[in-house]
């Protein structure tokens, strides 16, 4: 196995055009792009107190009358429970439908709920019927074509996991610990079909060590992204010193594209919190998509000053990204110093 791709510290530029083609939405999180160009998209939901069954699942159908853009949002389900973290995390987080896959003739969306059980949602029932059902945060999820199995990874427990037809939830791997020994948290994975593995990147857990500093005592640049063997937990490291990465996809060519979440993490949303304008642990509108050729070492960012990106969705000639996560509403401070409020979006990078 050749060395892990190390990230530089500056990589170099190829900032490729790019469009916000939907606004206002409740923190968008995974995407399914569909046979005849329409998106599906899953929406964790508000997280304000007095919306908290806020998430939904819409489509996004593509506008004959503009290349490249969409129509307003249709909502195919919605009153999903979204669950605001920050309380616990002391960072804006919301949890809720995460993810939707599709595979064997079937689209599934996962969803984390802590009250009534998290599980897999089927979207050919209306409403969607669950289908499977887990313990704890089920977040990003795919489809294994060969094992004809639901995989998704688990962040509360560094797992990943299984579903199959008529059994119970597998554990496949228990993920190790990174290098100074913080949880290796898994964001995302999809399938790598040359290798019938699965890439999953990996935040650097809390590492606990400073008190003052709790909600963002992570360590700089510790995410990975690895590969994983289903059939034997076998696991590589393909990228080191990412920091946080998010979401994941892997082009024809080879070249898989990476989100980093953001450039530094400030200002937790501390209990006392009433509102101001901060940051809320991760530093706003400064994630970035890099684009690494496993082939040659070499690492590009494609564009940068994205707010929260978390998940990836690929196009024939471009990719979507998920962006702003959190409280929506509440007000975010930008980096020329002006105020704004916190929205979700979807933007498309051109390729």
């Amino acid at each position: 196995m050749p060395a892990p791709l190390q990230i530089p510290a500056h990589p170099g530029e190829n900032l490729r055009p790019s469009t916000l083609i939907a606004e206002d939405l409740l923190n968008p999180r995974g995407l399914c792009l569909q046979a005849d160009g329409s998106l599906l998209l899953t929406e964790a939901g508000s997280g304000l107190p007095d919306q908290p069954f806020s998430g939904r699942i819409s489509r996004l159908r593509p506008d004959p009358q503009r290349p490249g853009a969409y129509l307003p949002r249709e909502t195919l389900a919605q009153g999903f429970r979204a669950m605001n973290m920050q309380a616990r995390m002391l960072r804006d987080e919301i949890m809720g439908v995460s993810d939707i896959a599709c595979g064997d003739g079937r689209c599934l969306v996962s969803q984390t709920d802590y009250v009534a059980g998290s599980k897999l949602l089927d979207l050919q029932f209306t409403p969607p019927e669950p289908v499977f059902h887990s313990r704890g945060n089920l977040n990003a999820l795919c489809y294994h074509p060969t094992r004809r199995s639901w995989l998704a990874v688990k962040p509360d427990t560094n797992q990943l996991v299984e579903f199959a037809t008529g059994q119970e939830e597998h554990v496949l791997a228990q993920l190790p610990e990174l290098d100074q020994g913080q949880e290796a948290v898994p964001v995302t994975l999809v399938y790598e079909p040359a290798t019938d593995a699965v890439l999953i990147s990996l935040f650097s857990g809390e590492l606990h060590g400073d008190p003052s500093r709790k909600g963002i005592d992570f360590a700089e640049k510790a995410g990975q992204v690895i590969r994983v063997w289903p059939a034997s937990a076998e696991i590589d490291i393909l990228i080191r010193g990412l920091q946080l990465p998010t979401g994941l996809a892997l082009r024809p060519n080879g070249q898989l594209l990476v989100l980093e979440l953001c450039e530094h993490l400030q200002q937790p949303l501390l209990p006392d919190w009433h509102g101001e304008p901060l940051h809320g642990g991760f530093t706003r509108f400064s994630g970035r998509l890099l684009g690494c050729d496993m082939q040659t070492a070499q690492v590009t960012v494609l564009a940068r000053g994205l707010d929260t990106p978390s998940n990836l969705c690929l196009l024939p000639d471009a990719v979507l990204v998920s962006e702003g996560m959190g409280l929506v509403g509440r007000p975010l401070p930008t980096p020329d110093e002006r105020v704004v409020p916190l929205s979700g979006r979807l933007r498309r990078v051109q390729l």
